[in-house]
């Protein structure tokens, strides 16, 4: 199996789990308790983070369950760490040949995989989905008096999609999200759904078990990748030396990760919310004049000199960038609750179309081009991408925690 974990955890920043196995002393292979202080639980969005279309499902997830365990950033590292956000991703059954030329799954030829075969190499199973893929519920259960099964070594389902559902897990646990009349395991807008409703009922599960070996979140994690069935043979999370030592490795990697995943609290404002500009407000929004072809100002200026620094004001993903007629150079961004913002009369533009940026990502330089009187920069925020869908751009801001 190929994990995917990437990042640094550089903020004290955590997801509210409490005490973890992971640092407790009845596992005395445990990888150390260095699970940090719950701080914050909004999700970083971008190349770092969440990607901008998946994180108001994900946020959604999570509000839809009462089990505060479950948060984004829980929901979004276990995407990490299924298919690295990858809506098409799918496994293949541990002794499945798919073709000397491997596939999307599993890249070993033919003759690689007879060769991992004669040395007991365990395949790679889905080098795009890592290693967290639940299976179908109804494993067999243990003889009274026998060691539990290698569960990391027996077969598997195949599973499929950003969240890796099993058919059989997919017609218990998936849900239409997006009410469009099916129930589709490649749609994120329905298998993120799915995942959170999944991960809930596990969580409700496990703190039916106080006697586990575990927090409940680590439980229901250790559920959703191997199923219940693997933590009531080993009587919690199986411990890293163990059977089972990969589902440890699995829960361990998604609670160390999701750290990742949130905005820093009250430190570098990158990758959450900043003012675009450092500089006075000038003309206000809606203010009347003719030298606006509604009859009304659509944004607000802020009075700065030529050359200045223009930075994204949020997470999101940039969606115009370059010349827009009176708006001259210009950068429109997409957030990831679905507004836009603009960013118009630009002496030179940094950013370009499909980037990925963060609150405080440098986008251009401020001028007077296109249509403008003077140096400054006119900042919108859209309902839309395009001209005639502006809202009022302060409040927006004050929603953010930034007063002009």
């Amino acid at each position: 199996m190929v994990p995917v974990i990437v990042g640094v955890v550089v903020t004290p920043i955590s997801i509210g789990v409490g005490s973890v196995l992971l640092g407790t002393s009845d596992d005395s292979e445990a990888a150390g308790g260095d699970v940090p202080t719950p701080m914050s639980t909004e999700l970083k969005a971008g190349d770092v983070g969440v990607p901008v279309m998946y994180a108001k499902l994900l946020r959604d997830a999570a509000a839809d369950c009462d089990e505060k365990p479950l948060t984004a950033p829980v929901l979004a590292a276990q995407l990490k760490r299924e298919s690295n956000f990858n809506p098409r991703a799918r496994s293949v059954a541990v002794d499945t040949a798919t073709g000397d030329e491997g596939s999307l799954t599993d890249p070993r030829s033919a003759q690689q995989r007879a060769e991992d075969g004669k040395t007991g190499e365990q395949p790679v199973e889905d080098t795009l989905s890592g290693v967290g893929t639940p299976t179908a519920p109804g494993s067999s259960e243990v003889p009274s008096g026998e060691a539990p099964p290698d569960v990391a070594q027996a077969a598997r389902p195949v599973t499929r999609g950003i969240a890796q559902f099993s058919d059989a897990d997919w017609a218990a646990e998936g849900v239409d999200g997006n009410n469009d009349g099916v129930k589709d395991v490649l749609d994120p807008a329905d298998a993120i759904p799915s995942q959170g409703r999944k991960m809930c009922g596990l969580l409700r599960t496990a703190e039916q078990h106080p006697g586990y070996r575990g927090t409940p979140l680590e439980l229901a994690l250790a559920g959703y990748h191997m199923g219940w069935e693997t933590v009531e043979r080993y009587g919690g999370v199986p411990r890293a030396s163990g059977a089972d030592g990969e589902t440890y490795e699995y829960v361990k990697a998604v609670v160390k990760s999701s750290s990742q995943m949130v905005v820093p609290v009250g430190g570098d404002v990158a990758g959450g919310w900043t003012l675009p500009v450092e500089g006075p407000a000038g003309t206000p929004y809606h203010q009347r004049g003719s030298a606006w072809s509604t009859g009304l100002h659509t944004g607000v200026d802020f009075v700065i000199p030529a050359g200045t620094q223009v930075k994204a004001v949020g997470p999101g993903e940039v969606v115009t960038a370059g010349a827009g007629g009176d708006y001259g150079n210009q950068v429109v961004i997409r957030h990831e609750d679905g507004t836009f913002s603009q960013y118009a009369h630009l002496s030179e533009v940094k950013a370009v179309v499909g980037q990925s940026v963060q609150g405080g990502t440098l986008i251009g330089w401020s001028g007077d081009t296109g249509n403008s009187s003077g140096p400054h920069l006119h900042f919108e925020v859209r309902t839309g991408p395009g001209f005639g869908s502006d809202v009022p751009p302060v409040p927006f801001l004050r929603t953010k925690g930034l007063i002009l």
